[in-house]
């Protein structure tokens, strides 16, 4: 593997544990909201990020590349309100998907077909990633500040496992 492949790969681990620590961030902003439903479904995929950067993990591993595992940086999450942690979250996803390009970018430069192959399951998880994102925003505004409206989304947000 490229150096760079493997270096922009170690790096990205990073990100998605970012990643996941933003989505806690996100879920304790909805817990202190009241919003339990909402708090779950952020935990939820903070566990999912977790699992993206042990994949990249593994695959480092198995191809006898080292792993380097780098602080990451806390997050900050004083939103105004429930939208704004949504848009949060959504652009948040368009830049990983930015980030998974640029090695995908660097794996076919290189002609890295294994690492390419590798990253396609990534693309096609920042598809659904950017689809889940931009749904809950949409959702968000479409049900405005009403707390009634606020409340069913949360109960149906509480059904994520």
């Amino acid at each position: 593997m490229n150096k760079r492949v493997a270096q922009l790969l170690n790096d990205q681990v990073n990100k998605e544990f970012f990643s996941a620590y933003l989505y806690l961030g996100i879920s304790k902003y909805f817990e202190r909201e009241g919003l339990k439903g909402f708090a779950s479904w952020y935990k939820a995929q903070a566990a999912e990020e977790q699992e993206h950067a042990m994949k990249i993990y593994d695959y480092l591993l198995d191809e006898d590349e080292d792993v380097i595992l780098k602080q990451i940086a806390g997050v900050s999450v004083d939103f105004k309100e429930v939208i704004d942690a949504a848009k949060e979250a959504d652009k948040h996803e368009k830049y990983i998907t930015e980030e998974i390009v640029k090695i995908m970018d660097a794996a076919v430069d290189d002609k890295d077909y294994k690492t390419q192959l590798f990253l396609n399951w990534f693309i096609t998880e920042q598809q659904e990633e950017e689809r889940n994102s931009k749904e809950m925003v949409a959702k968000i505004k479409l049900l405005g500040k009403d707390k009634k409206n606020l409340y069913l989304l949360d109960k149906e947000l509480a059904a994520r496992k």
